[in-house]
């Protein structure tokens, strides 16, 4: 799910910037999934990746997101954009680009 991305510009990126299209990848439209709303985009997924800087990532209900996960949940967080201990709080596995994991630390 990108807000800002539709799926046409998504197979173009790909193509163009890995080769990668359904003339020489049989059955790739079938096997990538992609939605619209953030929530549909989670249900049932094991992990959520933030790669934009998107504000609308920081408006989202997690604890309706986190519900709809299957377990363990992660969060990548590749933009630092998200608050890290309200996600753990949730119940989140958190990892962020930068930060180390605070579980494995006892001075942090």
């Amino acid at each position: 799910f990108d807000p800002q991305v539709k799926r046409d510009d998504m197979w173009w990126e790909l193509d163009y910037t890995c080769g990668v299209n359904k003339d020489n990848t049989p059955k790739l439209e079938e096997s990538v999934v992609t939605s619209t709303d953030p929530y549909d985009a989670c249900d049932g997924a094991h992990a959520i990746c933030v790669l934009t800087e998107w504000d609308e990532f920081k408006t989202y209900d997690f604890e309706r997101i986190y519900k709809s996960m299957a377990k363990p949940a992660f969060v990548f967080d590749g933009r630092n954009l998200l608050d890290h201990a309200k996600l753990r709080g949730i119940g989140f596995e958190v990892h962020a680009i930068g930060k180390p994991d605070p579980n494995s630390f006892t001075d942090l």
